[in-house]
């Protein structure tokens, strides 16, 4: 969630790329293997499309131009999920939330390593 690196990118898409590439939110960038990086940007353009799609997030207050909220809060797979199962095949793993870097963190407790 570091701005300087990608701008744009808070909690609730962080969370949601992460989930889908396995990646665990305390893993240090340093760490990562390029095969890594290249999932963690092809879920990135994946996830902000599916946001747009469906018209953004209004999990609190967004709304478009027109007053209406977006519907992408009803398709998280992991943002404000703690102590749900997880949605992805064949893991047995529970949502868990964990405070990293000031900032709030969804995440599998099975699949993200």
């Amino acid at each position: 969630m570091d701005q300087s690196v990608i701008a744009g990118i808070g909690n609730i898409y962080s969370d949601e790329i992460l989930w889908r590439t396995g990646v665990h939110p305390e893993r240090k960038v340093s760490s990562l293997k390029g095969t890594e990086i290249k999932l963690i940007f092809k879920a990135i353009k994946e996830t902000l499309t599916k946001g747009i799609d469906f018209g953004g997030d209004s999990m609190s207050d967004y709304r478009n131009i027109h007053g209406l909220p977006g519907k992408f809060q009803l398709h998280h797979e992991v943002y404000r999920r703690t102590g749900e199962k997880c949605n992805k095949r064949s893991c047995a793993g529970i949502i868990k939330r964990k405070i990293v870097n000031g900032r709030s963190a969804h995440f599998c407790s099975v699949h993200q390593k």
